[in-house]
């Protein structure tokens, strides 16, 4: 059964945060996440364990921002193919035989200076890899700048068939920074054929249930991955004051409104997918 076809007939339930949850296991928060990839496959492979334990059905590659820009700044730009075929491949084998399906995680570049072929071989370089090295689908995740989203999902299908995910980061009050609609944002891509549209992080899962609730459209299926609310410095650390139990409540109000892929950003752990798997098995 393919992914379109199982969203539509259940919610699938994706994983949690990947770099706050290193950070969290020992991880420096300065380094180059993406890279322990090939410096710690151990530390990665158990957090994608820990999810795939707790419930979910989709995880999400450890690459974020695994592209040559962002990893040029560790000098590691010249090991782009090599990070994310090895991001693939340790979620490939940390999930195999469980029937999860493993995204290539990709998010946005974050130069607007660069040109539109500059921004394409970008994403070719990371998505191409992430396709060698096993990934079953691209999660397209944190845009905030929707013609780069559009780029990047048209690299995907310059690639492969696969499923995308295209899912951006709005703001509280449902606009991106150049003021655009999630409306008009949701519309757009479905003229450029995404498959699943969708919203990630925010302040919490209570400004993405209103948003919601403001009667946002759910076809193409939509994806929603709230992150834990914003973090509070304690002791010299930032601490994510959101519950599993909160999380798992949340759960429960976003899959009545619609969407049909659930999961966690930034500050959620494999407790809060825990607890989500076991609230939404009644929905």
């Amino acid at each position: 059964m393919s992914l379109l076809e199982r969203i539509d007939r259940e919610i699938v339930l994706a994983d949690g945060a990947m770099g706050t949850l290193l950070i969290e296991r020992g991880a420096d928060p300065g380094s180059c996440l993406e890279a322990l990839c090939i410096e710690s496959p151990e530390l990665v492979t158990q957090i994608h364990s820990d999810y795939a334990t707790a419930g979910a059905k989709i995880i999400r590659t450890n690459s974020f921002r695994a592209n040559s820009l962002h990893l040029g700044k560790f000098r590691l730009g010249h090991r782009v193919n090599e990070i994310n075929w090895q991001a693939a491949q340790i979620a490939r084998q940390a999930v195999k035989g469980l029937g999860v399906t493993v995204a290539g995680s990709v998010g946005p570049l974050g130069d607007p200076d660069l040109s539109d072929a500059e921004k394409s071989a970008l994403f070719r370089a990371q998505i191409g890899a992430l396709l060698d090295g096993g990934a079953q689908m691209i999660f397209l995740e944190t845009f905030q700048d929707l013609g780069e989203l559009i780029l990047a999902l048209e690299v995907k299908y310059s690639l492969h068939h696969c499923p995308a995910v295209c899912s951006m980061a709005f703001d509280k009050t449902g606009r991106l920074p150049d003021g655009t609609t999630i409306a008009e944002a949701f519309d757009k891509l479905r003229r450029n054929d995404a498959e699943i549209v969708g919203m990630n992080c925010s302040n919490g899962p209570g400004e993405l249930i209103t948003l919601l609730k403001s009667g946002i459209p759910t076809e193409p299926p939509l994806a929603v991955l709230p992150n834990a609310g914003l973090p509070e410095l304690v002791d010299g650390e930032q601490v994510y004051s959101l519950t599993p139990a909160d999380f798992a409540s949340a759960a429960i109000t976003i899959a009545s409104l619609g969407p049909r892929i659930i999961g966690g950003c930034c500050g959620t752990t494999p407790a809060h997918i825990a607890a989500a798997a076991q609230a939404l098995t009644s929905v």
